[in-house]
């Protein structure tokens, strides 16, 4: 018996000692972790996007590769960075599955990539899809599964204007402006002006009224320009403010329209023609707002035109891709 113990004793701790050194290399276990999700999910909690070419593998025990940026999505980055990989103990792709001349986007430094001080790239969701021909290829929004295949500025314009449907409200004092972020590279904006308001929407980082292509353009009043005249109910007062007063106030809701390539592509500077009705449908087709004005105070000036001292009101905004 007293054998037969002793043996046992012996297996037992041969046993704890080796669960617990195999516990104590983590190296000899790979990582594990649950799809997060498709490219356009997972790509949200990724604090860099990148459009990049690998040009160079490090191997050894912390692989790595360098790659040149063609165009940062979301964040900064510099033109060359280098971005770590699979070493059998982090959550990351190997390098084997990106050859040196291989072009990506790449969304780094996502949760399970633990990137230390640098950038990594997580294998937990779809972090990173492929580029040839033009064409971005992987699961962009799909089931792991589903390999779709799409044009890369297609791609461009789903990742950076997602769909995006807000309302809000608020108040604004005559001589104030008033700024809201949507999307959240948009800010919806009130400008005021001597009788009112004008409705702007501008992408950050840029000065273009995205909204000033909303039709009409000719012998109307826009809908942009919320003014107090518009409120007054009196016709010869309003004839007095306006020169195309005559033709009466724009409807509450005020409804425009919006898109980044005003100002780009659609008569910007590089532009290859003057703005076409098809511009316009193109505008509109991309997004949509209603500022609703819910309740307001009139006063009169010494010429007679009625100005707004203050505007409750509501706003909703649609579009993206």
């Amino acid at each position: 018996m007293l054998a037969g113990g002793t043996m046992n004793t012996t297996v037992l701790c041969w046993f704890v000692s080796g669960t617990v050194l195999l516990g104590y290399f983590p190296g000899k276990h790979t990582c594990s972790c649950p799809w997060a999700g498709p490219f356009l999910t997972v790509s949200r909690y990724a604090p860099l996007v990148v459009h990049a070419v690998v040009i160079n593998h490090r191997d050894g025990r912390s692989p790595a590769m360098e790659v040149h940026v063609y165009e940062t999505l979301k964040g900064e980055a510099l033109d060359e960075i280098t971005v770590q990989m699979g070493d059998g103990m982090h959550c990351r792709p190997t390098l084997a599955e990106f050859p040196q001349g291989s072009e990506w986007i790449l969304a780094l430094n996502g949760p399970g990539s633990k990137p230390g001080t640098g950038f990594a790239l997580s294998h937990c969701g779809e972090y990173w899809l492929r580029v040839m021909g033009g064409e971005v290829i992987g699961s962009i929004d799909g089931e792991r599964s589903q390999v779709k295949h799409v044009t890369l500025e297609d791609f461009k314009k789903r990742f950076m204007y997602p769909h995006f449907s807000e309302r809000f409200s608020g108040m604004v004092a005559r001589g104030e402006r008033y700024t809201r972020t949507f999307h959240p590279r948009f800010d919806f904006i009130l400008e005021p002006m001597e009788h009112g308001w004008e409705i702007v929407v501008r992408e950050q980082g840029r000065e273009e009224n995205l909204a000033r292509l909303t039709p009409p353009f000719h012998f109307v009043p826009n809908p942009r320009f919320i003014e107090g005249w518009h409120f007054s109910g009196n016709d010869s007062t309003a004839t007095s403010c306006s020169d195309v007063a005559e033709t009466g106030p724009p409807s509450n809701p005020r409804v425009f329209f919006f898109s980044p390539d005003v100002g780009a592509r659609i008569d910007g500077p590089d532009a290859e023609q003057s703005v076409s009705w098809e511009n316009v449908e193109e505008v509109k087709r991309f997004g949509q707002g209603r500022v609703t004005v819910e309740a307001y105070e009139l006063e009169r000036t010494a010429g007679g035109c009625p100005r707004m001292t203050w505007m409750k009101f509501s706003v909703e905004l649609e579009g993206g891709y």
